[in-house]
């Protein structure tokens, strides 16, 4: 069930669509029977029958405390159009899943259950299942393996509310999402840092607030690159992956080349109201602006890329290009990682940096065959939430030579 589907406006529940009055023109009397012409009237227009049922969340996972959905209920019409409709909803056990009027589910306990809407006739279901939160860690935990890594980092603001995208699992379905692109796209996945076989996130308060943060700018992800140092130190061979609560403008995203740090900024009001981890397969606006700083933070995009930009590291010509930065663009329906191959990943070229050689790589561990000329699965994200809107810093070097008067 995919939620992210074209859908015409919402329907009211029990509301079906109205036939409009037919109107006849009528004889008036007189003379020898002569009548005035009967006008036809409109057509007559026939209501959409509903013909059945389906229920919609894009996950089948709860975390004890967690609220998330709605849920949606879809309308299925004999003219093969759907619709939302307000159905009503049930949980077949409360004590392990509350269900609001408007499919807003809350995680109450461990279980599995099945939440269930009807309207008019018919009916659907989904089941879920319930889990205990992830334990939170706020140090680096022993890993799992040596050599480069990717270190993830949930960061909040000291006044900032907890979202819990670590506890609930939102920043683990987030990479994994990621993982399922690349290996899709590329045959490659990023070398996450493990624990005990799972993901390991940090989870960081700040010592500034959320407005002093914004205050920052882009320049935040330098502040967060001396949080993460001292609270438990920066290792040489790992790069981290931090994502934010809180905004920098309007801006998704930054990264700190020389600090190996790659910041989403994950706000409604300053990026998008995406959700972080909406779904474990299919990669939205946050999974974009990740991968987007993380390639920065491996040397996307090199001055010897042919359609990199002059005044910043990205590429300017190919809109689909998950590196592109130019005028706005909404006309786009795919994004793809180095469109041409021939700029900052897999060109191979040994005279030009090649992010596809980073040491932060590794193979995918299964890519599904596709059928020739099929697309790989790519993110699925709001045209107003493009192009990725980068805070990229400078390098220090070309910081000094910016500050650096002419002579």
């Amino acid at each position: 069930m995919n939620p992210t589907r074209s859908t015409p406006d919402r329907l009211a529940g029990g509301t079906r669509w109205a036939a409009p009055l037919v109107l006849l023109g009528l004889a008036c009397g007189g003379g020898e029977g002569n009548q005035t012409p009967v006008t036809p009237g409109t057509p007559r227009v026939s209501p959409k029958e509903l013909r059945g049922l389906e229920v919609s969340l894009a996950r089948n996972d709860l975390r004890v405390g967690q609220v998330a959905g709605p849920a949606l209920a879809y309308g299925r019409y004999d003219d093969g159009t759907t619709g939302i409709v307000e159905g009503a909803w049930t949980s077949s056990d409360p004590s392990v899943v509350e269900v609001g009027e408007d499919g807003t589910l809350t995680g109450v306990a461990v279980g599995r259950v099945t939440v269930s809407a009807s309207f008019e006739e018919f009916g659907d279901s989904l089941e879920l299942e319930v889990l205990e939160p992830n334990p939170r860690h706020e140090r680096d935990q022993p890993d799992d393996r040596a050599g480069a890594q990717v270190h993830v980092v949930y960061a909040v603001p000291s006044d900032a509310e907890d979202g819990n995208l670590d506890r609930y699992g939102d920043i683990e379905r987030s990479l994994e999402a990621i993982q399922h692109w690349l290996g899709a796209e590329t045959g490659q996945r990023l070398r996450l840092d493990t624990a005990g076989g799972r993901l390991d996130v940090t989870f960081l308060r700040l010592p500034f607030t959320a407005a002093e943060g914004e205050e920052r700018g882009a320049a935040l992800a330098e502040d967060l690159e001396g949080a993460i140092r001292e609270r438990f130190g920066t290792a040489t061979d790992k790069t981290y992956a931090v994502y934010y609560a809180g905004r920098s403008g309007d801006l998704c995203g930054s990264a700190s080349v020389e600090g190996r740090v790659a910041v989403a900024f994950v706000h409604p009001e300053g990026c998008s109201p995406r959700a972080v981890g909406g779904d474990r397969e299919t990669p939205s606006t946050y999974e974009t602006v990740m991968l987007h700083e993380l390639l920065h933070v491996f040397g996307a995009v090199p001055e010897c890329a042919p359609d990199r930009l002059e005044t910043s590291a990205h590429v300017g010509t190919r809109v689909e290009d998950l590196m592109y930065a130019g005028p706005e663009w909404s006309g786009h329906d795919e994004v793809v990682i180095d469109a041409g191959r021939d700029d900052y990943f897999g060109h191979g070229r040994p005279d030009c940096l090649d992010t596809a050689a980073s040491e932060f790589w590794e193979p995918a561990a299964r890519v599904e065959a596709r059928v020739p000329g099929a697309k790989p699965p790519r993110p699925v994200m709001p045209s107003a939430d493009w192009p990725v809107r980068c805070g990229l810093l400078p390098r220090r070097a070309e910081a000094d030579a910016s500050e650096t008067p002419s002579p």
